[in-house]
């Protein structure tokens, strides 16, 4: 099974993580991760840190206070670090934690959510999709599959979902699922993946989960029982997927079409 369901992908699938065979004929939906799976959100990240680091150098400097942009933005990186991997995503809190790492408390006021909206704005003009991530959703789509969209909140509510619709293929989404809003708790809880399923009305069963992310979107879909197939966008090892590929495009080469 393993060998036919290789040979049908034009691009050789990703070799260094387990992969098994997907079930095709159970599929009727397949449900998407946004940031590093459809969008390059890692370029958009990286603006808007140094964006915001400089906005905050410039601002420290008016009321007295000379520290390197260079400072600010390490700082604000092993921030944003340590945020990610306790699944904290509330940008306000970055800029206060700033403060305190630079005995700037006193600082700190309600100016600090415009250093936010300044973050998301520069994230957004500078994360664009991957290049086949169009073309891909809208060929499932025309081959009969449903597709939704599951992701985590921003911190900033609302924010995600403005992301979302921003999209130039926002329209291909039957449902978008934001985790932690949408939800109580965000991936790899079981919830979302739940939430969507029953939003779709389907079984988890007949849903594929696709992301980039091992420990929260392959560990998360296959709780409730979702086949997942991981992006390798990273060098990290996976919670088992059902199938690891290398691109987007090569979705096409294993869905064909519910009758396909």
């Amino acid at each position: 099974m393993l060998r036919q369901a290789t040979k049908s992908v034009r691009e050789p699938i990703v070799r260094n993580l387990p992969t098994l065979a997907i079930r095709k004929e159970d599929v009727r939906a397949i449900i998407f991760d946004l940031d590093r799976t459809l969008i390059k959100s890692s370029l958009g990240f990286d603006k808007a840190l140094s964006k915001a680091a400089n906005f905050l150098t410039q601002y420290f400097k008016r009321q007295g206070h000379s520290i390197s942009g260079a400072k600010i933005y390490g700082t604000l990186r092993s921030i944003a670090k340590s945020f990610e991997s306790q699944g904290l995503y509330d940008r306000d809190e970055w800029w206060i934690i700033l403060l305190r790492k630079l005995g700037l408390s006193h600082l700190s006021g309600k100016w600090v959510h415009e250093v936010t909206m300044l973050y998301w704005r520069t994230y957004i003009a500078a994360s664009p999709p991957y290049p086949d991530a169009e073309n891909t959703l809208r060929t499932l789509r025309k081959r009969g599959y449903r597709l939704a969209l599951v992701t985590d909140t921003d911190g900033t509510p609302g924010m995600k979902r403005k992301r979302v619709k921003a999209l130039a293929f926002y329209d291909l989404f039957e449902t978008v699922v934001v985790a932690g809003e949408d939800t109580p708790k965000i991936k790899p809880s079981k919830m979302p993946f739940t939430f969507v399923a029953k939003r779709l009305r389907l079984s988890p069963k007949k849903c594929v989960y696709v992301g980039d992310n091992p420990k929260v979107d392959v560990k998360g879909a296959k709780a409730v029982g979702m086949q997942t197939i991981l992006v390798k966008r990273h060098g990290l090892k996976a919670d088992r997927p059902t199938l690891v590929i290398n691109s987007l495009s090569q979705l096409l080469r294993i869905f064909k079409g519910l009758d396909g």
